[in-house]
């Protein structure tokens, strides 16, 4: 029916088949790119479907049929993240944890029984699926599962897969009236404490992309005791002073962020970019390796986060943009937005009233970094359009411990290579690795010499309460007449008898015979090379 349409007076029917698709596209796209809660938000089922099934048909046959996808690529593209790690033969677990704030979180987990655990935490739009997109080749739940880590792939809140809560319906506004602040306040907390209740561990490694750096921080800045329950932490593209953000698209939307703000809510839009049917069989169709268009889905993905067509993997497209985006509150974003105008890294501003009923002053309060105390490697690079060398630079000299601050090597090295670039593996993960190892070490090393220190101690213990024994049992022997000191310190005397007035002679002059009880008093300071957590 397209080829037949009034458009191809315009020129070739390719042409008008594009033009027909995109406002298909815009028309089809803004319904499911936005949530938006009013009686006029639910348009007629039939005919949205029949929309769909127009849009991908013209783009099956613009993209060849689609009929020479890979058949692994359309699978990984269709299936959740517990069926994918299935299905290249790992074992899968869904935990399910229910935060103070009633929201119902879905954790994924790739279990390895009485191993070390580690929680990967995503970023804005993204879910758990992105840690193993990749395949075991490339995806880091993967590698640290190989190398015999308990992985835990955590899903924060409002994403397709912790859509759910005790009281709210996905569908209520209410639901929406969160940002990162509160994945940090409550989402977090919840997930390391059911991580450590079911393994029995007492600390674990925290590896965060983008936003996932982000609400470490507020964790740590709004509950610093969580810091003894983490033992390294490793920020990948880490987020927080994002001031001179690059992205020319994110700096046009700041422009009008008022404006913005206002529009969506007097237009009721909460829910930003949902993961929908939609969308998946989109980019299937129109971003798989016989497409025409497949370079329009990789320059997506370039103007979000910086061009690196090198490191991409084409043939992976639909597979990376089935799973994302997945769903973001409008106020995540918002709250975004007004870090990068204001240059700080702080809590999410109500406006004056508000601010002063909230924080009882007319500003937001800054997150207190200082209080970050674990072991943190910072992992940047120069091509990344959303995260800035200065604002790294900056964040590192606000945190207390950092161990490792890593700029990839890369020129063009950009947000997103961090979780799905071909050389990923080499340029960064093997360096994260290193970092956790190296903690570890210095942790183990650490352990040991508390160990080895708090032994000599008790040895010493030991030794005196045998001294004392010993000269118990001698003045026990002796006449009754004759006086033994009591006081070990003083060192051993030859016994005397009382009734004669004469003084011994005392030939003990070194100070050493008498400071036994006073080394075990005042134990050596032993230093180590290592900062850690108190």
């Amino acid at each position: 029916m397209w080829p037949n349409s009034r458009a191809c007076r315009w020129g070739s029917w390719p042409t008008a088949l594009l033009l027909h698709s995109l406002v298909a596209l815009l028309v089809c796209g803004s319904a499911d790119a936005f949530t938006i809660l009013s009686p006029f938000s639910y348009s007629s089922l039939s005919f949205k479907n029949l929309l769909n099934s127009v849009f991908l048909s013209s783009n099956a046959n613009l993209a060849g049929g689609g009929r020479n996808l890979k058949s692994d690529v359309l699978e990984d593209a269709s299936l959740i993240t517990p069926k994918l790690i299935r299905k290249y033969g790992y074992p899968s677990e869904t935990h399910t944890v229910v935060t103070k704030d009633g929201y119902i979180l879905e954790m994924h987990r790739i279990p390895k029984k009485g191993a070390q655990p580690v929680l990967l935490m995503h970023g804005i739009l993204d879910t758990s699926a992105t840690w193993v997109l990749m395949g075991p080749k490339s995806g880091l739940g993967y590698m640290l599962s190989d190398l015999g880590y308990d992985v835990w792939m955590g899903n924060s809140r409002g994403n397709r897969y912790s859509k759910n809560h005790t009281s709210l319906n996905s569908d209520y506004q209410e639901f929406w009236d969160f940002t990162f602040h509160e994945m940090g306040k409550y989402d977090l907390p919840a997930n390391i404490d059911y991580i450590l209740s079911k393994t029995g561990y007492e600390q674990l490694h925290y590896i965060g992309h983008s936003q996932g750096t982000a609400i470490f921080w507020v964790l740590c800045s709004e509950q610093p005791a969580y810091s003894q329950k983490i033992t390294s932490m490793h920020a990948l593209a880490p987020i927080a002073y994002i001031h001179d953000m690059k992205s020319p698209l994110f700096r046009t939307l700041v422009l009008f962020l008022d404006f913005l703000t206002a529009a969506t809510r007097m237009l009721r839009i909460t829910e930003f970019m949902p993961n929908t049917k939609f969308l998946v069989d989109h980019s299937q169709v129109v971003c798989h390796d016989n497409a025409m268009t497949q370079d329009v889905c990789s320059n997506i993905l370039f103007l979000v986060a910086g061009y690196n067509s090198e490191q991409l993997n084409k043939t992976m497209l639909p597979v990376m943009l089935s799973h994302t985006p997945s769903g973001a509150s409008i106020k995540q974003l918002e709250h975004f937005g007004q870090l990068m105008k204001s240059g700080h890294f702080r809590k999410f501003d109500r406006g004056y009233l508000r601010n002063q009923l909230e924080y009882n002053r007319m500003t937001p309060p800054d997150y207190d970094l200082s209080r970050v105390k674990v072991p943190v490697a910072l992992y940047y690079s120069v091509n990344d359009l959303l995260v800035s060398t200065t604002g790294v630079d900056r964040l590192a000299r606000e945190l207390p411990n950092v161990i490792d601050k890593y700029l990839v090597p890369m020129e063009r090295f950009n947000h997103l290579d961090f979780l799905w670039a071909i050389d990923v593996k080499p340029l960064v993960y093997n360096r994260l690795v290193r970092n956790i190892r190296r903690v570890e070490n210095q942790r183990a090393k650490l352990t040991a010499n508390l160990a080895s220190f708090l032994a000599m101690q008790l040895q010493r213990q030991q030794q005196l309460q045998n001294q004392i024994q010993m000269q118990t049992q001698l003045h026990s022997a002796l006449p009754p007449n004759v006086h033994l000191p009591h006081r070990i310190d003083q060192g051993f005397m030859m016994p005397t008898a009382t009734a004669t007035p004469t003084t011994p002679t005392t030939t003990t002059t070194t100070q050493e015979t008498a400071t036994i009880a006073e080394d075990v008093m005042e134990p050596t300071t032993t230093t180590f090379p290592f900062e850690f957590a108190a």
